[in-house]
């Protein structure tokens, strides 16, 4: 199988599953782990009030989005993640080859 995870039988419903577990993590460690350095960095006193103020308004925009997002239905969100993150999911997928019957978006050409 050349290294992909998809072990026979893998129903579209844990497919799915995981395609939405692990772009939930890969976006809240793209938020969080910045934040945590920022947040050391203001701890000792090199960070100003001000920059860790924009800071927190612009993590606080990007979770009300993660949010809006992680609370559609199952189905949508396959769909979305596909659609507005296309390059995330298709190195995804070279790994985790989708079952037969899985929702696909082709695509933009």
């Amino acid at each position: 199988m050349g290294g992909q995870e998809n072990p026979a039988g893998m129903s579209v419903e844990r497919w799915e599953q995981k395609l939405i577990e692990d772009y939930r993590d890969y976006r809240w460690r793209r938020l969080m782990e910045p934040l945590c350095e920022k947040m050391e960095r203001w701890r000792v006193g090199k960070l100003p009030y001000a920059e860790m103020d924009e800071t927190m308004e612009e993590l606080y925009r990007e979770v009300c989005e993660l949010r809006n997002l992680f609370s559609q239905r199952e189905d949508r969100v396959v769909l979305l993640i596909q659609w507005l993150d296309r390059e995330w999911f298709e190195e995804w997928v070279k790994e985790h080859r989708p079952p037969p019957g899985a929702r696909l978006v082709e695509p933009v050409k």
